[in-house]
């Protein structure tokens, strides 16, 4: 049975660690062949390695998105190297401070929307173009429900992330005559290091425990649990693929009932 994504090229950034790394092994076993960017080369050798161990393709490509000519640079590589994109998963991102408004520093704020909001922008802007020369290609972003359903202390991410349905929206509606989807995948809080230290500021910062502050995180949602990255996984593949050939400037919530809308 050929896989979902067979004979296809996709780029997964922040494919070195976490949500990431899942999307992109996940789509080595649905046959594509995975160009894997993050800042960190070691990391992304670990997952290369693992997706060749079983029998998959993957092309390493260490890439600093806050940088335009690191991103200038993986789009020249892709289109030398690989002939061009069929899919595209924004996922890199970075936490953010875990502080009330007014306890936020300017450098703080401006990394968090550097990474995750002009990354994606540099990201599309160099790697479209490819895609509406060949007229087709999907691109998903990974944004968060954080936005929808806001936490205490959480406002640059909150604000990265929200920005990007804007951006998702916008870029449907220029890319669609030329046969290319942008949807967006809003996580609700995802089991793993990253949240858990989100957890862990988020108790110092109101003076609660840790156990408290996850209890709080996890009943919010009426499934009661965090969301497995296999599951992000999953609806970024389903986005990518023909199964949703008529789908685009969505905001998909995979969120455990977090957000609803």
């Amino acid at each position: 049975m050929r896989g979902q994504l067979e004979g296809r090229t996709a780029l997964v950034t922040g494919a070195s660690q976490g949500v990431g790394k899942v999307i992109a092994v996940c789509f080595a076993q649905e046959g594509a062949r995975v160009v894997l960017a993050a800042r960190s080369r070691e990391r992304l050798e670990t997952t290369a390695a693992e997706i060749t161990a079983a029998g998959g393709s993957a092309l390493v490509a260490p890439t600093d998105l806050r940088e335009p000519g690191d991103v200038d640079a993986l789009a020249q590589r892709i289109d030398a190297e690989v002939g061009g994109l069929d899919a595209l998963v924004c996922n890199a991102g970075i936490a953010g401070p875990t502080a009330e408004l007014w306890n936020v520093t300017l450098e703080e704020w401006e990394e968090t929307l550097r990474v995750n909001v002009t990354g994606t922008f540099l990201l599309c802007r160099a790697l479209l173009p490819s895609m509406l020369r060949r007229r087709s290609g999907t691109v998903v972003v990974i944004g968060s429900a954080t936005g929808k359903r806001p936490f205490h202390g959480r406002t640059p991410y909150a604000t990265s992330k929200m920005a990007l349905v804007g951006l998702v929206r916008t870029l449907a509606l220029e890319l669609g005559p030329a046969g290319v989807r942008v949807n967006l995948i809003s996580p609700g809080a995802i089991d793993g290091p990253r949240i858990e230290s989100v957890i862990r500021a988020q108790a110092q910062a109101t003076g609660n425990s840790y156990e408290a502050m996850y209890d709080e995180f996890t009943k919010a949602s009426p499934l009661r649990r965090l969301v497995a990255p296999a599951d992000i996984a999953a609806a970024a593949l389903f986005l990518a693929s023909d199964a949703s050939a008529s789908i685009t400037g969505e905001d998909m919530n995979v969120s455990g009932g977090l957000a609803m809308y």
